[in-house]
């Protein structure tokens, strides 16, 4: 059964906002996380006149709804279930689980305590840690952590309960470069920069698969070389919409994972040119110094790393379009909110006057208009 642990403590005392900040934390270091949620009163989620709860006021005892994205079930019960039985629902592939509440259960805990919003409350079970300024004198052999220090608490649980830090995968710096030239047609500097800046955004988000990996956004701000090697690593495309491409003609691309919110954005830094010269003065041109270098230069001699927030609207998402309209003028398609409003009318961006493109016709009308000009 899944690994377990609980977060306990009196209402107002920071349970929710510590999950929040540990699961980004314990995402990053590969491992994958569900939470559980006991509520010691009577919940709804489903909102009144919502087709799942009127199958239940029907008199449905288990309702399933389900998307390309998520499953949910509502099960009525008249009991209690035991936390084997809850346990037992979630996905055998994660690692851990983290419980909001089951203060009495035989897991171990982790207490949050807050003394402004009263004692620590009865706990059965062992307390690994308390979370706060302050430890009771109930539980002083349990280790105190700060409340801001995510990561000693998210050692402490690797260490206590799953054995240990996940090893990261090795990736395959010649296997990758040779798969990118492979796809771009030749092997160069902006390839080996693009493959090396993919490998250090997926590892700073803990995401070491990111080809078979739903979770993995990626903006790329060049339309060169680096962008083909980042495509190459993470296995991001325009079709899958999980590649954008923003024109900011900078090799710097930024990775954003859909499921924590974490972001990273990354940038080969102009200095690297000249550390390239120096690391190979032999090489007989710059080009040649650069490919040699940037395989092996360290990762700060390359880039600058930031944290960012990246959002994307809902018509930016992966998945099916997000509505679809027919442009007024052209009567052509267009999906994901791309229609522009003229004048009462919708159209299209090219009918509104704004093309990339001019038609055939309009092309010759043009010339010959200027070969006719006095």
């Amino acid at each position: 059964m899944t690994a377990a642990i609980c977060v306990v403590g009196r209402k107002n005392s920071g349970k929710t906002t510590l999950i929040e900040r540990l699961l980004p934390e314990l995402r990053a270091r590969g491992r994958k996380v569900a939470t559980l949620k006991h509520d010691a009163h009577d919940f709804e989620i489903d909102l009144p006149g919502k087709d799942t709860w009127r199958h239940r006021q029907a008199g449905s005892t288990t309702t399933v709804i389900s998307s390309s994205s998520k499953v949910a079930m509502v099960r009525s019960t008249d009991r209690e279930t035991p936390l084997d039985e809850l346990l037992r629902l979630v996905d055998d592939s994660c690692d851990l689980v983290l419980i909001e509440g089951l203060r009495r259960s035989a897991c171990p805990k982790i207490l949050v305590h807050r003394p402004e919003v009263g004692g620590p409350p009865g706990v059965l079970g062992e307390v690994w840690a308390v979370v706060g300024d302050e430890t009771p004198e109930t539980n002083r052999s349990a280790t105190r952590i700060a409340a801001n220090d995510v990561k000693a608490l998210a050692d402490l649980i690797e260490e206590r309960l799953l054995g240990g830090s996940v090893q990261a995968p090795a990736w395959n710096l010649p296997a990758l470069l040779a798969e990118a030239s492979r796809h771009h047609g030749h092997i160069c500097p902006g390839q080996v920069l693009g493959v090396r800046m993919a490998i250090l955004g997926c590892e700073r988000l803990g995401i070491y698969e990111p080809k078979s990996s739903k979770r993995l956004i990626t903006f790329v701000e060049t339309d060169r070389c680096g962008t083909d090697a980042v495509q190459t690593v993470t296995g991001c495309t325009l079709g899958k919409r999980t590649l954008k491409f923003v024109d900011y003609g900078k090799l710097a691309a930024t990775f954003l994972d859909s499921e924590t919110g974490r972001a990273v954005r990354i940038v080969a830094r102009e200095s690297a040119r000249d550390a390239a010269l120096q690391f190979a003065p032999d090489e007989i041109d710059a080009h040649a110094a650069q490919l040699r270098a940037y395989k092996a230069l360290p990762e700060d001699v390359l880039f600058s790393v930031q944290d960012v927030r990246a959002t994307l609207a809902e018509t930016e998402l992966p998945g099916r379009p997000h509505g679809r309209v027919v442009c007024a003028e052209c009567d052509e398609g267009v999906n994901n909110g791309r229609e522009l409003a003229v004048a009462g009318r919708t159209l299209c961006r090219a009918c509104a006057g704004v093309p990339y493109y001019q038609e055939a016709e309009d092309i010759v009308t043009t010339q010959k208009q200027k070969s006719e000009a006095p």
